[in-house]
């Protein structure tokens, strides 16, 4: 967690390392005083919920300083009852279990690490409250059993002492984070006299149920009904004032059941203390993960809420705009299809739209056996114009032979460039004759041009191949070969030259 950046309360490092060492050698003593069973089992053990918040708080490069103080507290509170060897294999044990749950909790969960997020929740139940504590209490009751006590019951008290240091870590760590992280925000800022109410009600009704005596005959069910409460004071107040009454609940639990009363003592000390920290642990489990759950709900609606706001908005604008922008798009799409399909220089079609429209015209003609011609010329030693001239009177050439070119044929016939120097008339219900005809008048117009330049006039010739569609031809590509062929001719013949046979 990048406390650094979100927390400043922590000012100077050496008073955190005391006050660090100071609260956890009175949870040691307050476990031992307050939630420990007369035969010596503690309920809650609380040093382990301090220290892992106090990993998740601080920077790894600082956890060397932690686990130092930690092993300083951990044998002066173990004074009167373990030698400092013994202090210092418990320390290890409870380092060892907070410094990995910390890690792997940073580690799988890069960001947003807080009890607002449903991932760290998750986390944070299943490794700091589920595998790890399991491990530390097997290397806790190890560590009984070779030097200090052999037990009766093994798996028993690692279960006890399992649920003891899970329970610790589970009221502490989220409620000491919650704080740290939203120090100025109280436990209830809205429905305050509900809440008053609520919360009056709920200790006064777990100070009546723990306190009153109950029949050793069945597994007593009443106080999961707190369950349910804390779940309703989440949803009203939000987490941290959840996790708080539950704390406060099972507190009360464990005072009445460490004094032999309520539904927790009416079986065998064992018995009493695993039915317990069960009760507590499905009470704080539930009530976190409904909380952080019930957050992301809300902060998801109030999200789409947002959004919805948004879109309606810009719904409105929208509509005005619309209509505005409708005509404008039109019109910009006739000038892009405009565009496609003819040549950016001399603004007659393009090879695109030539063989598009070619398969129809070719269909046609097939279909209704009509004639239909082709005039493929290009400009004659139109490099030598652009090298003598310059590339802009080549391109002046070029518009000129188009208007030239443009004024003596049909609204039906099709004008393309398909390439540098290159243009291809298509010409529907022309026979080769008269396209010949036409091809001879576009020869003489064009030779006749003076076209002016910057440096100097431009004359020019152009060589031209007709061909007429012949059913043999399978495609518009072997039809506008014919025609290229003949064009070929037409330049070796010596240029400026009609050639259709």
């Amino acid at each position: 967690m990048d406390i650094d950046k979100r927390f400043h309360i922590i000012k100077y490092y050496p008073l955190f390392l005391l006050i660090l060492m100071a609260a956890y050698i009175a949870a040691n003593k307050f476990s031992l005083a307050f939630t420990t069973m007369s035969e010596g089992m503690s309920i809650v053990w609380f040093q382990n919920g301090i220290l892992l918040a106090a990993f998740l708080l601080r920077p790894v490069r600082e956890w060397i300083w932690i686990a130092l103080s930690i092993i300083t507290a951990e044998v002066i509170a173990d004074s009167s009852v373990f030698t400092p060897l013994q202090a210092f294999w418990f320390a290890m044990i409870n380092l060892g279990e907070t410094m990995l749950s910390a890690y792997l909790m940073q580690r799988l969960c890069t960001t947003h690490q807080s009890f607002n997020n449903i991932r760290f929740v998750l986390l944070f139940i299943v490794i700091a409250l589920a595998i790890n504590p399991s491990f530390s209490a097997l290397f806790v009751e190890l560590f009984y059993n070779t030097q200090i006590d052999v037990l009766d019951d093994f798996i028993a008290s690692w279960r006890i002492r399992f649920f003891g240091d899970s329970l610790g870590i589970l009221f502490l760590t989220p409620f000491i984070l919650s704080w740290l992280e939203y120090p100025k925000k109280f436990l209830f800022t809205q429905h305050l006299y509900e809440s008053i109410f609520t919360d009056t009600a709920t200790i006064a009704l777990a100070f009546s149920l723990f306190s009153i005596g109950f029949t050793p005959s069945v597994l007593p069910t009443t106080p999961m009904i707190f369950v349910l409460i804390t779940l309703w004071i989440v949803y009203r107040n939000g987490l941290r004032s959840g996790m708080t009454m539950g704390m406060i609940i099972s507190m009360i639990a464990i005072y009445y059941t460490i004094h032999h009363q309520g539904p927790f003592s009416v079986f065998t000390p064992v018995q009493n203390t695993l039915y317990i920290q069960e009760f507590i642990a499905a009470l704080m489990t539930s009530t976190l993960f409904f909380g952080v759950l019930l957050r992301q709900v809300n902060e998801t609606n109030d999200l789409l809420l947002q959004s919805n706001n948004a879109l309606e908005s810009l719904a409105q604008n929208l509509e005005s705009e619309i209509q505005k922008k409708t005509a404008e798009l039109q019109k910009a799409n006739e000038m892009l299809m405009q565009l496609a399909i003819t040549d950016p220089l001399t603004h007659i079609y393009n090879r695109r739209y030539l063989e598009e429209n070619a398969t129809r015209e070719i269909a046609h003609a097939a279909r209704y056996r009509t004639p239909l011609s082709l005039i493929l010329f290009d400009i004659d030693f139109f490099k030598v114009i652009n090298d003598t001239y310059g590339h802009q009177s080549g391109d002046n050439v070029l518009i000129c032979i188009t208007q030239s070119v443009k004024t003596r044929i049909r609204k039906d016939d099709i004008f393309a460039r398909i390439g540098g120097e290159e243009f291809v008339l298509l010409l529907p219900s022309i026979s080769v004759e008269q396209a010949v005809i036409l091809a001879e008048e576009i020869k003489e117009s064009i030779a006749s041009l003076v076209i002016p330049s910057i440096n100097g006039s431009v004359s020019c010739t152009v060589s031209l191949g007709v061909s007429e569609f012949q059913p043999q031809f399978k495609s518009f590509s072997e039809f506008l070969n014919d025609a290229d062929q003949k064009l070929y001719r037409a330049k070796e013949s010596g240029r400026n030259t009609v050639i259709w046979e």
